[in-house]
């Protein structure tokens, strides 16, 4: 007969925290304490073999004493109660342990814990770590260079908008001259032409 008549299921979570990390002195029943050894081998197999049938059949010859459908049922325990890593979801863990640290920092800064509040924000800025080094585009950090090129009745010229601050008053002023005097047909043929 058991000893505690509640299913594992139903077990406050410290008691079985108690009887995982000491198995000498729990207060587990019997047929508990054996279940529970069960669906921790079950979810370790899940680790190693992630596909549930061949877990089944793992478990299964491991525990010649079960049925079938006892099997099924540690998987589903273990499926629930143990993530695997190959079902194991960082990214909800990660933001679930960084807003429970904000709150943390928030409640210990609310109480004027200063203590507290500083070993939070020290635990927080050490979870969060360093910006990760973003790619730059090779686009983005290439120099570029404009060019203007200048037709009109001289020989064409080529001017490189970087170095404007280079040239002289005189070269400025011929420059401008250059792209903004009038031109007739002819000379926009002849230009077109070259």
């Amino acid at each position: 007969m058991s000893v505690n008549p509640i299913a594992l299921e139903d077990q406050n979570w410290q008691l079985i925290k108690a009887s995982l990390t000491d198995p000498d002195s729990t207060a587990l029943s019997l047929e508990q304490r054996y279940m529970l050894d069960r669906i921790v081998s079950m979810a370790r197999i899940m680790d190693r073999h992630p596909q549930g049938r061949a877990a089944l059949n793992i478990h299964m010859a491991k525990y010649p004493d079960i049925s079938r459908r006892t099997a099924s049922r540690d998987l589903f325990m273990a499926q629930e109660l143990n993530v695997s890593y190959h079902s194991f979801h960082f990214d909800f863990w990660h933001n679930w342990i960084m807003n429970e640290m904000v709150d943390q920092v928030q409640a210990s800064r609310a109480k004027g814990d200063m203590k507290a509040w500083a070993q939070g924000l020290t635990n927080l800025s050490k979870h969060i770590g360093e910006r990760p080094v973003a790619e730059t585009d090779p686009k983005l950090v290439e120099k570029h260079t404009f060019l203007i090129q200048i037709l009109d009745k001289r020989p064409s010229r080529t001017v490189d908008i970087s170095c404007l601050d280079q040239y002289s008053k005189d070269e400025l002023r011929g420059i401008s001259d250059a792209i903004y005097t009038e031109i007739t047909e002819e000379d926009a043929l002849e230009i077109f032409k070259t």
